[in-house]
């Protein structure tokens, strides 16, 4: 094992062990089997495999419209909400360069680990070299950013609330929601329209009002969600 895997495996294991959120964590040599046995929840955490992996060699997917333009100019991307980098996962899979930041230690453990594993794979080790991990407070680092438009696009993904029908969400995103809080959305919307040097991307459910009230440029419009894109150059 080299020594950056076994790193993020040690750091796996270390806060697996002092979790308060009744979840038991196995790591394997594709990902994490995550399991909350009071929720009768589990689903493995893997971008080599499953279908992660699958849904991101798709090339149609309304999220890569979103976070490009017709110059396919735009190469670097902040996820300010990172959650279980499946977004940023699809877009460095398409050739983008993207930076994650989660705030959650166990969140951020698992995919840090993940992401470690993507590195070894020989057949898909180009991509998990154009994706960063950081923990850290999304707010503050939006805050600290010069205002050298580091980053061509900001993208922010807020978790969902509770459909209307009661319908639950995916078990992954189940267990996300009981174990992490929401970022302050408003704060970091208002400083990634000033930071991203030339669209700040917002997902939405589908009927969801826009953030701040503010009229996108474009949207990109799915069955149950959306995406709406903010110009900033």
């Amino acid at each position: 094992m080299n020594p950056s895997l076994s790193a993020a495996l040690q750091s796996l294991q270390r806060h697996a062990s002092a979790s308060a959120d009744g979840l038991l964590i196995h790591a394997d040599t594709a990902g994490v089997e995550i399991d909350m046995p009071a929720a009768r929840l589990r689903f493995h955490h893997s971008f080599i495999s499953g279908p992660v992996a699958t849904r991101a060699a798709q090339s149609t997917q309304l999220l890569l419209k979103a976070c490009n333009n017709k110059q396919r100019n735009i190469d670097k991307i902040l996820d300010v909400t990172a959650g279980w980098g499946v977004d940023s996962y699809i877009l460095a899979r398409h050739g983008q360069r993207v930076t994650m930041l989660e705030q959650n230690q166990m969140v951020y453990a698992i995919v840090a680990y993940s992401l470690e594993l993507l590195a070894a794979d020989a057949a898909a080790g180009i991509t998990a070299g154009r994706m960063n991990i950081e923990h850290t407070d999304a707010t503050r680092y939006l805050h600290k950013l010069a205002n050298d438009h580091a980053y061509d696009c900001i993208y922010l993904d807020p978790m969902f609330s509770a459909h209307k029908s009661g319908a639950k969400p995916a078990k992954e995103m189940q267990i996300l929601q009981a174990i992490t809080a929401n970022v302050d959305i408003d704060a970091c919307f208002e400083s990634a329209l000033l930071k991203a040097r030339k669209r700040v991307v917002v997902k939405r459910a589908a009927k969801a009002p826009t953030l701040n009230q503010l009229k996108p440029d474009l949207v990109y419009r799915a069955k149950s969600v959306r995406f709406d894109v903010y110009l900033t150059a």
